[in-house]
């Protein structure tokens, strides 16, 4: 049982950082059964009541004003102590958040939006479709007609929910605006220590940038599909699609043969790794959960292609990332940064055009090859564009909750690909509800990739041992010790930038 009221009445320091420790330490195998919950609920489909029991228990921790005083008050005696400083202050941001995100109101309707969402199913020409199928097939199937009608149908259920996730916007504002926030949007980028006004001047920027190599791009995908319009249910599709890479190779249960030898050119023994690794119909490429660095899950969609690998490699990312964080200071590890771990994740993923690991493991003709480098560029371009039209339409939503959602889609779709077309329904995105405030972290992520292959000289890390040693040194292995920028700094010398970035997204083949 969890006793954190004990650390209001201890006096003598090190009797206080030895009952704080052992607190902490409870407190995280309470977030581990939460997190092997949630993986139940991602790929059996069952939602343990479990669940808002350790909601209910998170809620009374975080909401203790006694107990926040006094880790203000023990920061402030440790001001000299950059370690404990550093502890407190990272606890003390999660107090924050979890405060607001498992207040009792907003839990119940996320939840029922969850639910909704997750059983939500309707037929098409005789086949039955859930969101997970339908996402599956909006960005593989070939058949355009097929992914405009499916996609129809995900917008009828957004429409369905557009009132509760109308709701669950509204009460997360009113939490957030009692804290000193204009909404709650703010609030999760103050705790990531980001600013959306800067943000949105570096995307603008980085629009203007790309402009030539986006239109060339947008023109060859018209020209090659025959599309007058690139539609949304079409965005994911061209980019995957647009040289529909050939080979029998890229099949789903070659995964873990493909992973492994990835982790093994890093020096690092795949059987010695301490993971889960499983295919199954997601409604998105994949996801990692990290339960401690001794638990490891990874989920990969059950496709036969090359996104997958994509995904599955990414994912990989976020799996050593959890392995080789510190653990010595749990709630540092728990409470991690989502942008430095997409940023590993996203650094990982380049393996995927490099000419050693394509031959090693697939096989490939030259010509395959070099289709998988000119897609990257692609890739690339349309990543960046479409992490920023989801993260400003979501940042609109917070600051314009009593608009018609599909009116915000729709004007963000002709504000970032600068021409009107079918635009997705907010209501009907799972990761809204889950993950809020997260599709910015994409692209500061991209942004630290090229960063670190600028820095380093590489295209990607496949073989690269020496470089993911420094990156577990001053990276990965440091976690919350530091911010994410601070670890961007000591790793390439330099603060953030999306310069780098920008110079990627300009070139190419055009």
């Amino acid at each position: 049982m969890l006793n954190f009221e004990r650390l209001n009445i201890i006096t003598d320091m090190q009797n206080w950082k030895k009952a704080y420790s052992e607190e902490i330490e409870k407190l995280d195998h309470l977030y581990q059964e939460e997190e092997r919950l949630y993986y139940e609920m991602y790929t059996e489909g069952i939602r343990s009541k479990r669940i808002d029991e350790i909601t209910t228990i998170k809620h009374k921790l975080m909401t203790n004003e006694s107990l926040r005083e006094t880790f203000l008050s023990w920061r402030n005696t440790f001001s000299n102590n950059e370690v404990w400083k550093r502890r407190l202050g990272v606890f003390l941001f999660k107090m924050k958040q979890e405060a607001l995100d498992s207040d009792p109101d907003v839990t119940e309707i996320q939840k029922k939006l969850q639910t909704t969402l997750m059983e939500s199913r309707f037929t098409l020409n005789e086949k039955e479709y859930n969101l997970g199928t339908a996402h599956s097939n909006i960005m593989e199937n070939p058949d355009r007609e097929l992914r405009k009608q499916l996609f129809l149908e995900t917008k009828k259920i957004g429409r369905d929910n557009e009132e509760l996730f109308r709701k669950l916007i509204q009460k997360r504002n009113k939490l957030a605006k009692e804290q000193g926030f204009n909404n709650y949007y703010q609030f999760r980028c103050s705790l990531k220590e980001i600013n959306m006004s800067s943000y949105m001047e570096e995307m603008k920027a980085l629009i203007e940038q790309s402009e030539e190599a986006s239109d060339y791009w947008d023109d060859r995908i018209i020209d090659k599909f025959g599309w007058e319009k690139i539609h949304l249910y079409d965005q994911y599709f061209s980019m995957f699609n647009f040289n529909r890479i050939q080979s029998n190779a890229f099949t789903s249960n070659r995964m873990k043969e493909v992973l492994s030898d990835i982790v093994n050119s890093l020096g690092i023994p795949m059987h010695q790794l301490p993971m889960k690794i499983e295919s199954m119909e997601i409604p998105y490429g994949g996801f990692c959960i990290n339960i401690n660095p001794n638990d490891l899950r990874l989920v990969v969609n059950k496709r036969d292609s090359y996104s997958v690998f994509l995904s599955g490699i990414h994912e990989m990312g976020h799996a050593l990332d959890g392995h080789f964080s510190s653990y010595k200071y749990p709630e540092l590890y728990r409470f991690y940064s989502s942008i430095a771990a997409e940023a590993i994740a996203e650094l990982f993923q380049t393996i995927i055009t490099e000419r050693d690991f394509l031959k090693n493991n697939f096989n490939i003709p030259d010509e395959v090859y070099s289709q998988i480098i000119e897609i990257n560029h692609l890739t690339d371009i349309k990543m960046f564009k479409m992490n920023y039209y989801y993260s400003i339409v979501e940042f609109e939503l917070y600051n314009h909750p009593e608009r018609s959602f599909q009116e915000i889609a729709n004007e963000c779709y002709l504000h970032v690909f600068g021409y009107e077309g079918e635009a997705f329904h907010p209501a009907s995105e799972m990761f809204y509800i889950e993950n809020p405030a997260f599709f910015q972290d994409y692209n500061y992520a991209l942004a630290i990739r090229d960063m670190i292959r600028e820095k380093f000289a590489v295209t990607s890390l496949y073989k690269k041992t020496n470089l993911f040693q420094e990156l577990i040194k001053k990276f990965i292995g440091p976690n919350q010790l530091y911010s994410w920028n601070q670890r961007v700094e000591r790793l390439c010398g330099e603060p953030h930038t999306f310069t780098y970035l920008a110079k990627k997204l300009a070139k190419g083949k055009f």
